[in-house]
């Protein structure tokens, strides 16, 4: 990519604002944005995108089409080059995940939705398309903005809550046996159409086109309680094993009696009594930000002297970050001295005063010298940003 690209900012349609948004159609109903994205030009041809997908570390399928056989086969990246030249002229579309991770200069779009908590935004899905291509009409479990990059799109969608949900069996891809649309339109470049969870939706190319998916995080409360509960069991549960200390023989030697009951009860809830609200926000920052296998950080090794990091922003007068670098931060509770940075799971604590630190870390992609030079005196500040360094989250402008 031989520049930085430069996005415009997000438009809604007239009279409708980021608050009119969020109160009428976040998680609500679909909304059309024509020209959300004025002038939008992608920068990302078919052919750099393929060899993204080429990438051993790059999670992308291509999508083979035989609607009328109501057939799609799933192939799975990385892929040889040499596959792209023997696909058909028509119904095939590659599909790559975290391209905001792979290419950091394009996560820079999603920047364009800081109206909405930088948790919940997951990746940036691109798809390139052959004419009369798709992935099947599909129901998503979470929120996603496709915008429309290149070519044209035609949409459909059904707003039918009783519509059937169906899917198609014995396919790796989750599709479904019927599809009735309710509206329907062509998208252009810049055009963005928001879609909240559980609407059925069937793009189709109409001609060679590229799309792009801004997809949110919806964790699943079972997949949510699992984790936090086996941190719950391996950390505030009590130890040792269950002791019987009855004095008396049991009315009913097969009964399981209501004080046994109430006894096993009590010292398994006791664990999620000790939690502390602290413990609570600790697990949740590091899990929310681990990243996927194929998109961990390298560390530096040797790890650089805390002076050396220091020194080398100063001479660079910038860091970059890695595109695969996540970040989220808390704030003190209960009149608590430190706030957190979690950092690709690991957890950072430090004074209550550095916490603009915090926000400007994970609000950026770039570490600017000029920004973060008045917290450099401070060693919690110092050592933090090394610390980052040497995780890999940062790097010398040069080699990136």
């Amino acid at each position: 990519m031989s520049a930085l690209p430069e996005f415009p900012r997000l438009q809604f349609p007239d009279g409708l604002d980021t608050e009119g948004f969020l109160a009428r159609y976040w998680q609500r109903r679909p909304l059309l944005m024509r020209q959300a994205l004025p002038g939008f030009e992608n920068p990302l041809p078919a052919d750099e995108l393929a060899g993204l997908a080429c990438e051993p570390d790059v999670e992308a399928r291509i999508i083979l089409e035989r609607a009328e056989q109501g057939q799609w086969q799933v192939q799975h990246g990385p892929f040889d080059a040499r596959r792209f030249a023997v696909l058909p002229p028509s119904h095939w579309t590659l599909l790559v995940q975290d391209v905001d991770k792979q290419l950091p200069e394009l996560g820079v779009l999603l920047d364009r939705f800081d109206f909405l908590p930088r948790w919940r935004i997951d990746d940036l899905m691109v798809s390139y398309a052959e004419d009369q291509s798709s992935v099947g009409p599909h129901v998503d479990d979470y929120d996603v903005f496709l915008i429309q990059a290149e070519g044209h799109r035609r949409w459909r969608i059904g707003l039918d809550p009783e519509a059937p949900l169906e899917l198609i069996p014995d396919l790796e891809l989750r599709i479904l046996k019927q599809f009735q649309a309710d509206q329907e339109w062509l998208l252009a470049p810049g055009d963005i159409l928001y879609l909240p969870p559980g609407v059925p939706h069937w793009g189709v190319a109409e001609g060679p086109c590229q799309t792009w998916s801004v997809g949110f995080r919806a964790p699943a409360w079972r997949e949510l309680a699992d984790d936090w509960l086996a941190q719950i069991a391996d950390r505030f549960t009590p130890q040792g094993r269950w002791r019987d200390q009855r004095s008396a023989p049991p009315a009913d030697a097969a009964e399981l009696d209501q004080q046994t009951l109430l006894s096993l009860r009590a010292a398994i809830e006791s664990g999620v009594a000790r939690a502390a609200p602290d413990d609570f926000a600790a697990w949740l920052g590091s899990w929310l930000t681990e990243p996927k296998l194929n998109l961990e950080l390298v560390p530096y090794e040797p790890p650089w002297p805390e002076a050396q990091v220091i020194s080398s922003l100063q001479e660079a007068g910038h860091f970059e970050r890695d595109g695969r670098s996540r970040l989220l931060f808390t704030r003190p509770t209960d009149g608590g001295k430190q706030a957190a940075l979690f950092a690709n799971g690991q957890q950072y604590r430090l004074p209550a005063p550095l916490l603009p630190l915090l926000s400007y870390l994970a609000n950026h992609h770039r570490l600017e010298l000029d920004d973060v030079s008045p917290w450099l005196a401070n060693p919690s500040a110092s050592r933090l940003i090394a610390a980052l360094f040497n995780a890999g989250h940062y790097a010398m402008p040069a080699e990136r």
